[in-house]
């Protein structure tokens, strides 16, 4: 028979005790609400401050300092000379003095009227946001020439594959008819044969200006110099009608002129044998 002084519901040792108590500050714990952060807050905290260089619409005027997304600076503002990165330093300082750095989604669009008189009659069309171009600072024909003459080697090589010459048959084919054998004779005779260095393909204008373009992209200047397939022709080694291309080993002169440009530059084409 349980005691009367003591309850026989209770907990009797000291582990009993410990939990009793345990679930009953759990039950007057206050609960913990967790909130994730925005999509908007997110790009926010990974934007960048940068300084414009160039007015932008919708962003803000020259000299002006605002938030941008990194990959956005990086590929295309950064490149294009549209905004310059500000140092830790300078941006440290730029925030002691209280310097706005938020971007301006109104400048350079012109906003409708919102009321207009009554008493007028003609119709107000709605204008157009306006958007000013990017302006780029293109290169002149004389200073695109003076890049090529500096960064296009006197000789460009390429490799192409040999056309091998056929074998001439000297005997009589085992099983072929005299017949067979006159109609074989009199087809490999109107056949053209290619030339003895004749190559498979050719090598064209359009392999040249890649190959120059590769060249002057590891220099930020010569990469911005606009050059075309019909800025190179062959001077020497190509067909009667056709000047931009040639079709045999050898090496061969070309001319390069950018439109505008006074005289041309020449350069030799080398065409070996692939190994």
């Amino acid at each position: 028979m349980a005691s009367l002084g003591t309850p026989a519901m209770l907990p009797q040792c000291t582990s009993c005790i410990r939990r009793v108590a345990r679930l009953g500050f759990e039950a007057w714990k206050p609960l913990q609400q967790v909130r994730n952060k925005s999509k908007a807050a997110r790009e926010a905290e990974r934007n960048i401050v940068v300084k414009l260089l160039q007015d932008v619409p919708r962003f803000g005027r020259t000299g002006s300092y605002i938030p941008i997304n990194p990959a956005l600076m990086r590929n295309r503002w950064f490149p294009s000379r549209i905004a310059d990165y500000v140092p830790a330093v300078q941006l440290k300082q730029l925030k002691a003095q209280g310097v706005d750095m938020s971007r301006d989604f109104t400048y350079g669009v012109r906003v409708a009227l919102e009321e207009v008189e009554e008493d007028e009659q003609d119709f107000i069309q709605q204008s157009k946001h306006y958007v000013r171009p990017i302006e780029i600072d293109f290169l002149s024909p004389a200073r695109s020439m003076e890049l090529l003459n500096t960064f296009v080697p006197p000789t460009i090589d390429f490799a192409r594959q040999t056309i091998e010459q056929d074998k001439a048959e000297t005997g009589r084919r085992y099983g072929a008819s005299d017949a067979a054998d006159i109609l074989t004779a009199a087809a490999m005779a109107h056949k053209p044969k290619p030339a003895a260095n004749g190559i498979y393909g050719s090598v064209s204008t359009a392999d040249i200006v890649a190959t120059i373009k590769a060249a002057l992209a590891h220099n930020d200047e010569a990469a911005r110099v606009i050059l075309s397939e019909g800025d190179v022709k062959f001077v020497t080694g190509h067909e009667e009608d056709d000047t931009s291309r040639v079709k045999q080993l050898g090496m061969f002169k070309v001319e390069i002129k950018v439109q505008g440009a006074e005289e041309p530059l020449t350069r030799n084409v080398r065409v070996r044998a692939k190994e």
